[in-house]
């Protein structure tokens, strides 16, 4: 008993942290494995991941709410503002958009209804209050939870929309704008290649606005097709103030500050773009047929002849065809393609409409067009599609554009296939002024040599006839580098380059222009980039005027475009 009783007082007195006997260390076991066992440490880990997915998933969630909501009211408003402005409507506009809405589940909005009636028209506007929507998610302070940083909380996100409708339009002025730049003959979605999915869809639009006009002149279709440039064509400029020191091209060089009116005019002169072949150094040619390959100023020539604005038109199949030949090549400018479309709905056009009225390329029936802005019954669009980003286009500076060259030529080339060019330059020591250079027409330098004057024969090129005959890279490089002429005035130094950047501003700047005089300016991207989608998105009247589509899609953003123009106007 004693030994016992000695052992179990033993056990008692044993410090704690010393090794444990008996049933104190049976005890104590599992605890010391819990102590040591790290299998746990992810929880937290995870439990931080499943957070941050959270609050990440979240923000989407919010922002789709929103959107939807955004989207639900544009639709209604739209949908109610069509059904008010009806000239057959007998109930007040504001008793049919309340009710409208009421239907709808947006009583709560409270719309804003402005009615502006004249004799043949009605227009109904809806104004809303900035519709707002909570958030789940974004309402949260994260960086509190997280104990990192410090932030906020979107306790809302505002959803806005408007809308305007106009029923009695009599006469509808369309400008449809086509991006027929080198992309257009990429493949597409659709598995044929853009500007096949294009002409269907264009050809479609026609049909729907044509085939069953109320009236023969109801419609006016002008076609603006754009790449590096618009090919005016010179049945429209001859008709306007252009200047006129060649016809190799019948473009038209806008200055920036004319792209934040739609008016042309008729007072200024407008400079004729010049004919250019911007340089490529993998190509040495000179002659007209290596250009073919090159980056023009302005698209010229019998094979560009689809290439030229249709003005004012209402013979479906005249605009079929034309459709149906349009051919993908260059460079995009879309700010010239809009800029265009709005100058032939601009009642400045006026005048000249006439006069092709009276050269027997428009048709007399849509004499007095382009209408006034704000005419009872007149509607103005433009339906501009591209399916890429602005990129280069080049125009001659003023020292390049007119006048006489210092060169002269003569063409040899169907006796001995030899062009000879003299190059002058004043500044070379001695009597012999002239550089003689002889090329071989595959582009081979035969003779090079110093002369006292050119050959009586050769021709005194003007500035116009010296681009027209040789590209940037062959006048620069070829004729007067060879005779110690700067290679880079002649070169880069002859035309101004517009990028991405400046050609975007003055996209923007002809849209405002274009929706500050009412003109309805819908704009469709064809398998474009996000960024490219904003801008289009930005340039059209609003938010619902733009599609993004892609392959056989385009042909329903056409559609959908027609079906509007032929019910009730919406006009915002």
């Amino acid at each position: 008993m004693k030994t016992r009783l000695q052992s179990s007082t033993e056990d008692k007195k044993a410090p704690f942290g010393s090794a444990p006997h008996g049933r104190v260390a049976s005890f104590l076991k599992p605890f010391q494995k819990f102590r040591k066992d790290e299998e746990g440490a992810i929880v937290i880990f995870s439990l931080f991941m499943f957070a941050m997915m959270l609050m990440i998933g979240g923000l989407a969630v919010d922002v789709m709410r929103a959107e939807y909501q955004r989207t639900k009211i544009q639709y209604t408003a739209d949908r109610c503002a069509l059904s008010a402005s009806g000239l057959s409507q007998q109930l007040p506009a504001a008793e049919v958009v309340t009710d409208c809405f009421q239907k709808a589940g947006l009583g709560w909005l409270n719309p804003t209804v402005i009615v502006d009636q004249a004799q043949n028209s009605k227009r109904v506007s809806i104004q809303l209050p900035d519709p707002k929507i909570k958030t789940i998610f974004l309402a949260v302070d994260w960086s509190k939870i997280f104990k990192v940083g410090s932030g906020s909380s979107v306790e809302y996100l505002t959803t806005p929309a408007a809308a305007a409708a106009v029923d009695g339009v009599q006469k509808v002025e369309v400008s449809l704008v086509l991006d027929v730049s080198g992309s257009m003959g990429n493949p597409s979605a659709s598995g044929r290649d853009k500007i096949e999915d294009l002409q269907i869809a264009a050809k479609q639009f026609v049909d729907a606005l044509l085939l069953d006009a109320p009236h023969e002149d109801t419609y006016s279709i002008s076609i603006v097709p754009y790449s590096y440039q618009v090919r005016a064509g010179e049945p429209l400029l001859s008709n306007m103030n252009v200047s006129s020191e060649h016809t190799y091209s019948s473009c038209v060089d806008w200055t920036t500050s004319e792209y934040n009116t739609t008016e042309v005019n008729q007072s200024v002169e407008l400079r004729r773009a010049g004919f250019i072949a911007v340089r490529d150094y993998s190509r040495h040619r000179y002659q007209n047929l290596a250009l073919d390959h090159w980056l023009f100023s302005c698209p010229s020539g019998a094979g560009n002849a689809n290439r030229q604005i249709l003005p004012l038109s209402g013979d479906r199949t005249a605009l079929r065809d034309y459709i149906d030949a349009l051919k993908p090549k260059g460079n995009t400018s879309t700010e010239m393609g809009i800029k265009w479309g709005a100058a032939l709905l601009d009642p400045s056009m006026r005048t000249v409409v006439d006069d092709m009225i009276t050269d027997g390329t428009v048709d007399p029936m849509f004499s007095g067009r382009p209408n006034t802005y704000g005419e009872d019954g007149i509607l103005k669009v433009i339906v501009a599609m591209t399916d890429g980003a602005n990129t280069y286009s080049y125009e001659l500076l003023d020292p390049y554009r007119t006048g006489m060259s210092n060169v002269w030529r003569e063409d040899t080339s169907g006796t001995d296939s030899r062009i000879r060019y003299w190059v002058y330059n004043p500044s070379h020591s001695g009597s012999n002024k002239y550089r003689y250079l002889k090329y071989s027409t595959g582009g081979s330098l035969k003779v090079a040599q110093w002369v006292s004057a050119p050959s009586t024969d050769a021709e005194h090129l003007s500035m116009a006839k010296l681009w027209r005959v040789a590209s940037t890279y062959f006048v620069a490089d070829r004729l007067q580098y060879k005779a110690d002429l700067s290679r880079y005035d002649w070169g880069d130094g002859s035309y101004r380059k517009y990028g991405p950047t400046a050609k975007d501003q003055r996209m923007a700047a002809i849209c405002s222009a274009a929706k500050s005089n009412n003109i309805l300016l819908y704009t469709i991207g064809f398998e474009v980039s996000d960024s490219n989608a904003l801008k289009l998105q930005n340039c059209a009247t609003t938010a619902a005027h733009f599609f993004r589509v892609d392959g056989v899609d385009i042909a329903d953003a056409f559609a959908e475009i027609a079906a509007q123009l032929k019910s009730l106007r919406l006009v915002k």
